[in-house]
């Protein structure tokens, strides 16, 4: 074989090597906040699988496996790990990140849903920050509506205005409650989630802080007798993947990841929405009253719990503050 031919044979073998090369196949890692005993976890995983058998998922050849939560980087570092591309995908709660992205209090100072909030431009921009302050880019918002209580042994007192009045209770608390359990005048002591159990059976504290899932989970509903309603801000749990992989990701591979989180926000949505139906059930089954506030009191309870919020993100992420009050404002 002359050289000549050997150079059109090599030529049309890489021609036909390039036309025959697949995509990329692209696997991606992803870290939860909780392990796979928690509810949350188990529902996105539930999602990943869904996707994953996905016909979308298939033709842009991607997939995602859960490579652990909290046993491989504890959750508060997980963002950290993200932004360093440690791990490709994130399922957590965005107040654990706050100190990175203070934005994120915005997410209890609204009522609007993901769907609304995707609507608004709220996504968008909390998109924006992350990718901005945390190298990631937001999927989505895909756990809301699930309020938070404070939950008693005993009937709480009301002050003039109808209010609870908390003074003389020691209420388990971690730093996202404090400020609000002070302004009903409680004592905050600061009790790790696996430990609430013992603290209330042992009278270390009088009630806790909590939002309206997990109690039977954590066994401790058969010491308090109160739940005061109504519920205030909504869960943040958002599902984030590092910039430099989704920059990284083919056209097919980007849309099929964003298409299958936007369907699955209402789908999330109303998975939480009936699992506190269930939950409230549970406990008001095992005793636990809802201790309802006047109607005139509960307006003043939950704008104060909200006005919180606003006030963090003004403090300490003042040149979003405006937008992102306007984007999550409440709709009629």
């Amino acid at each position: 074989m002359n050289k000549m031919i050997q150079k059109l044979v090599g030529v049309a073998i890489a021609t036909t090597a390039l036309v025959a090369t697949p995509a990329l196949s692209e696997t991606l890692r992803l870290v939860t906040n909780w392990d796979t005993g928690s509810y949350s976890v188990a529902r996105t995983l539930e999602f990943v699988k869904t996707f994953n058998e996905s016909e979308a998922a298939k033709a842009a050849d991607i997939n995602i496996i859960h490579v652990g939560g909290p046993e491989v980087t504890p959750a508060t570092e997980q963002l950290t790990g993200l932004s360093n591309g440690v791990f490709d995908m994130l399922f957590g709660a965005a107040g654990y990140y706050v100190g990175a992205v203070p934005e994120a209090y915005a997410i209890y100072g609204t009522s609007l849903t993901p769907m609304e909030a995707r609507q608004s431009g709220a996504t968008e921009l909390f998109d924006k920050i992350y990718r901005e302050k945390a190298n990631a880019h937001v999927l989505g918002w895909v756990a809301a509506g699930v309020g938070y209580h404070i939950w008693l042994k005993d009937e709480p007192k009301l002050n003039d205005q109808g209010l609870p009045m908390l003074d003389g209770l020691k209420i388990r608390s971690s730093g996202f409650y404090n400020a609000w359990l002070g302004h009903y005048g409680a004592t905050t002591v600061s009790v790790p989630a696996p430990d609430i159990y013992n603290a209330l059976e042992r009278g270390v504290v009088d009630g806790a802080a909590w939002p309206g899932l997990g109690i039977t989970d954590l066994g401790w509903e058969k010491f308090v007798g109160y739940r005061i309603d109504p519920p205030v801000w909504q869960f943040d749990n958002m599902l984030w993947i590092n910039q430099d992989k989704w920059n990284s990701l083919t056209d097919a591979q980007r849309k099929a990841l964003s298409d299958a989180v936007e369907a699955y926000e209402p789908v999330a949505h109303e998975f939480y929405r009936n699992l506190v139906g269930e939950e409230r059930a549970e406990v008001e089954a095992a005793g636990v009253k809802s201790f309802t506030l006047g109607a005139e009191a509960e307006t003043a309870y939950l704008d104060h719990a909200q006005k919180l919020q606003w006030q963090q993100v003004k403090e300490k992420a003042p040149e979003n503050h405006d937008a992102l009050q306007s984007a999550l404002a409440a709709r009629n």
